[in-house]
């Protein structure tokens, strides 16, 4: 498609599509820049889009970011929610199909990993951050609690304490995700998958492995 079909081709696309542009171009750019060397200039090229159109869409810079960040979760939210619907209805399954969503190869990328800490780097600066963050994730670690509960009831492990250890099966994951970050060739998404899953066994041995 030649340049000028494709200007006319943008100029015409609904309006969802420009806001999605400008969100990925936000995303792309924090990743490789991180928030302070961000700017408006560089989301707008990176997409294809006039300054006008970011004014259009958000009122501005912190409700760009917002809408980066609730895209993150949301995509997170629909992502291990699959998994677990997908899951055999048992709670070992569907407990490994939600640690397992997070190292999805769509969902565990670098670039997606890099943002991520990026927005929990400012959240303690920028409150609103965490409540778009929990509001998707609250209810994946209520699962998550509640699944280790019935585990700990069906294997009548009496040691473990439920909400100690479905904040620990979070941690897993978040540690995970860190590691990945700083030490990308140590290991891949998959051998921490695989790490994971191996503390669930330490956890919940007449359960795991599956």
């Amino acid at each position: 498609m030649e340049a000028k079909e494709l200007q006319k081709k943008r100029r015409t696309e609904p309006p969802e599509v420009r806001r999605l542009q400008l969100i990925m171009a936000a995303i792309d750019s924090i990743a490789k820049r991180g928030f302070s060397d961000t700017t408006l200039k560089h989301v707008t090229e990176a997409a294809n889009l006039s300054h006008g159109v970011v004014n259009y869409h958000f009122a501005s810079k912190e409700a760009l970011y917002d809408a980066a960040l609730g895209f993150l979760a949301q995509e997170h939210y629909e992502n291990w929610l699959k998994y677990y619907d997908e899951a055999e209805p048992t709670p070992a399954h569907r407990l490994v199909a939600i640690v397992n969503a997070d190292f999805d190869k769509s969902i565990c990328t670098h670039k997606r990993l890099a943002v991520w800490f990026a927005f929990w780097g400012q959240a303690k600066y920028r409150p609103n951050y965490l409540k778009i963050h929990n509001k998707f994730d609250n209810e994946r670690y209520d699962r998550i609690l509640r699944l280790c509960g019935e585990l700990i009831v069906e294997g009548g492990y009496d040691d473990l304490d439920a909400d100690k250890t479905a904040r620990a099966v979070e941690a897993m994951s978040d540690g995970a995700w860190l590691s990945l970050v700083l030490y990308p060739k140590v290991a891949d998404r998959r051998e921490f998958r695989d790490v994971c899953q191996l503390s669930l066994s330490r956890f919940f041995p007449k359960h795991f492995p599956l």
